[in-house]
């Protein structure tokens, strides 16, 4: 759903059921942290004491509650409310999870919502492998000795009929793991331990060994990345069953690791039998079906999540159920995790350094490039630069955040490194006009995926920014393209052809230079990436470079010179300098494309001269060398373009 298509003033009316759960808190924040979100209506059996942002309640339930009048004006609904107890009352526990379902989805299409959400789960799959994760076309179903889960599955049944009855309505599934987070580990102790357990008994060192059951592999999720997931789901234009996991998967070793404990075996036969007695006995109150759920249930992937809602978890599985066990244990407080603003921030942080060292460049430049049109260029970007580092900076502080001190030095420092290299031979303004078109590439990829992570964070008055800005970088990086050819024709002092030699070899060793070190950093980039497709491009890449570079030496062999061993030299300074503004912080996938995505478009910038050198010095060799190259620079350059939404997630970020 778009802005277009809800409220009239363009903003959307979220109302929420079961909205005072666990998962409900959740929900809300996540909600109330979009811009697209204006109005939040939250239904509970009784009112929470706290108040929470763009939020109104209601004392309503789904059983009894008229709710055609609260949904009327609603854009979407997000459906939670669900009860797991008491678990010995079946006829309770349908009213609420399969009649009451049936009510809220009912009195959603008669109130005319456009979209409807459902908090389905893992459980209501049938059983599935546990070797490898299945989508969401694995069959429904549940388990059957699980009412939990077999309910969850018949409610999904109960969609498919009212999708056929009410196809205005958009619907949407969303099926997470285990959900945990610190605020609800008092909840879960009593829905998994009991009454009967004293809380004091629950202490990390009163718990010298778990049980090792044979056969329970599961998969968890934080409660804050699963409201996130709701929020996505209510302003995007998707529809249909989204699963949502985050690794790793993990099994009693895992969660003796995550205790300092150790294990003894114990049969799932005899663990089933131990939790039968004991749910009977009403010394707990789990059924025996939430352990065959467990044994039952498929791994599932969030792949789908990923693509089409823009969601990955922040929180992985093992530090969800740490957070919960460091409460119930260790009687630590539970304080409500950070809001996914801060992954903004950081990168806020990041781009407000790249714009400080692009000040530090063209402060230099213009003296550089001498008179002419180039000098107009940088003077004119360097008022926009200024503008554009003000406006970063404001909404780096919006967040509560400010420069980051360390970053700026680091970045300051690289700028003036580029304009040292572009002050030496051969061709100074040739030298500035490639750097700079890299630096302006930096930029691009830097604000193409900050626009990507505001929009997952919901913010679109920083979206809207990174939106304008990396424009305004493509603008100067074409006038930058445009000027290749003056200032390759500067460099060769109007000495023609006979004199054009000279300087051909002079770039032909600076193209040799920046490719060599081209194979370093795609020798080392892959090393600090899990990111496969991007391994597996730098890879094919890596073997292209190789080749380049053979056939760079082989030309300057042919015309009787070498590399250039001081430009080689100041080159790999530079590099260095750029790779320890990014080696300062974890290599991540989006750093190190955006890196490359800069490097390649310098090698891009060499080429490009060397064509323009060679043209004029006859050399058709040189020339045919160079614009096959050429071609496969931009080739790659496009291909790391065309990833930056997979680059933009948060676990590549």
């Amino acid at each position: 759903m778009t802005k277009s298509e809800s409220s009239q003033d363009g903003r959307l009316k979220v109302v929420v059921t079961g909205a005072a759960g666990n998962v409900g808190a959740s929900v809300i924040e996540a909600l109330a942290a979009r811009d697209e979100i204006d109005e939040i209506v939250g239904l509970a059996r009784r009112q929470p004491g706290s108040r929470m942002e763009k939020t109104s309640w209601i004392e309503a339930d789904v059983v009894g509650s008229e709710l055609e009048p609260i949904f009327t004006g609603a854009d979407a609904v997000i459906h939670l409310d669900w009860a797991t107890r008491p678990s010995h009352d079946l006829d309770a526990l349908e009213r609420i999870n399969l009649d009451g379902s049936r009510r809220v989805f009912e009195a959603a299409a008669a109130a005319g919502v456009q979209k409807l959400i459902y908090a389905s789960s893992v459980s209501a799959y049938s059983p599935g492998p546990k070797g490898h994760p299945v989508s969401e076309d694995w069959p429904l179903g549940g388990t059957e000795t699980s009412s939990y889960s077999r309910h969850k599955a018949m409610v999904e049944e109960e969609l498919d009929e009212f999708e056929l009855r009410a196809p205005e309505t958009t619907v949407v599934r969303l099926r997470p793991a285990l959900i945990f987070k610190g605020e609800a580990a008092a909840e879960i102790r009593r829905l998994f331990a009991g009454p009967f357990l004293p809380g004091f008994l629950l202490r990390r060192h009163l718990i010298p060994a778990i049980p090792r059951v044979s056969g329970l592999c599961v998969q968890a999720v934080h409660s804050a990345d699963v409201g996130r997931a709701y929020a996505l789901a209510a302003v995007r234009d998707v529809r249909g069953p989204f699963n949502l996991a985050a690794d790793p998967p993990f099994g009693s070793a895992e969660l003796a690791a995550t205790l300092s404990a150790e294990t003894f075996p114990l049969p799932f036969s005899v663990a089933r039998r131990l939790a039968d007695l004991s749910w009977r006995l009403r010394l707990q109150p789990t059924s025996p079906g939430w352990l065959d759920m467990a044994r039952n249930a498929p791994l599932i992937s969030s792949e789908r999540a990923t693509r089409e809602l823009g969601w990955e978890p922040e929180v992985t599985a093992i530090d969800a159920v740490a957070e919960v066990l460091e409460v119930a244990l260790n009687g630590a407080k539970a304080t409500p995790r950070a809001r996914p603003q801060g992954k903004l921030a950081e990168q806020l942080a990041e781009v407000h350094a790249i714009e400080e060292q692009a000040l530090a460049q063209m402060h230099g430049a213009a003296k550089i490039a001498g008179a002419g049109r180039v000098a107009e260029i940088f003077e004119a970007h360097l008022a926009e630069t200024e503008a554009q580092e003000r406006r970063v900076r404001e909404r780096l502080e919006a967040h509560g955040a400010a420069p980051s001190q360390r970053k700026g030095a680091t970045a300051a420092s690289g700028g003036v490194g580029v304009v040292a290299f572009a002050a030496s031979p051969p061709g100074t303004p040739a030298a500035l006009v490639a750097h700079a078109f890299a630096y302006e590439h930096l930029e691009i990829a830097a604000y193409e995926l900050l626009r990507r992570t505001a929009e997952a964070a919901g913010d679109a008055v920083t979206a809207a920014m990174a939106q304008e800005i990396s424009a305004e970088e493509k603008e100067m990086a074409g006038r930058l393209a445009g000027c290749f050819g003056a200032v390759a024709e500067t460099s060769l002092n109007g000495d023609g052809p006979a004199g054009a030699g000279p300087q051909l070899d002079r770039y032909l060793a600076a193209a040799h230079a920046i490719e060599k070190q081209g194979l370093q950093l795609l020798e080392m980039a892959p090393k600090a990436l899990d990111d496969a497709e991007l391994k597996e491009l730098l890879g094919k890449h890596l073997r292209e470079s190789e080749e380049h570079e053979l056939m760079l030496r082989e030309r300057l062999e042919a015309r009787g010179s070498g590399p250039a061993r001081a430009r080689d030299a100041v080159l790999r300074v530079d590099g260095l300098q750029l790779g320890a503004f990014f080696a300062a912080q974890p290599a991540t996938a989006a750093r190190l494309s955006s890196f490359v995505f800069a490097y390649e478009h310098l090698e891009i910038a060499a080429y490009e001269l060397l064509v323009q050198v060679a043209r004029q010095a006859g050399d058709e060799k040189v020339l045919g060398v160079a614009e096959r190259i050429l071609g496969e620079e931009r080739a790659v350059a496009e291909e790391l373009a065309g990833r930056w939404d997979r680059t933009a997630s948060p676990a590549s970020s």
